[in-house]
């Protein structure tokens, strides 16, 4: 599970290829919303991996299945394309312990991958580095 208590000061380190397939994921969403679960091979892992979060479908049960694989949740990536950020805090309420990620538009309409937390009741920004 992710460490309860984040530092959103300290970088969190994303493969470049790995983020550039999560912003393809948005720009090809086809419904109005979109739902990941990203997963890593353990502690200290980077992430190496997605599901959709489909409808019905609980990230408890997310949980188990990726623990039989050797896998754990690294975060939640949600999109919405017509909200901006940050996430809302409904977004936090099933397992607000988890790092959300979300893509929005930078400067000149480029898309960029973003991390949040809740701390003490706020939506704080997580800091990401994307790896050469």
């Amino acid at each position: 599970m992710i460490p309860t208590m984040p530092t959103p000061t300290i970088p969190i380190l994303i493969p470049r290829r790995f983020a550039i397939r999560l912003l393809h994921e948005a720009q090809i969403a086809t419904e109005p919303f979109l739902s990941l679960i990203v997963a890593d091979a353990g502690e200290g892992s980077v992430p190496n991996g997605w599901m959709p979060l489909v409808d019905g479908a609980s990230v408890s049960d997310a949980q188990t299945m990726l623990a039989g694989h050797g896998k754990r949740i690294w975060a939640l990536y949600r999109h919405r394309p017509e909200l901006p950020n940050p996430p809302l805090a409904e977004d936090f309420a099933d397992h607000p312990e988890l790092l959300r990620l979300t893509a929005s538009l930078a400067i000149k309409g480029v898309l960029q991958l973003r991390g949040w937390w809740l701390l003490a009741a706020a939506i704080v920004e997580q800091e990401l580095d994307v790896e050469a």
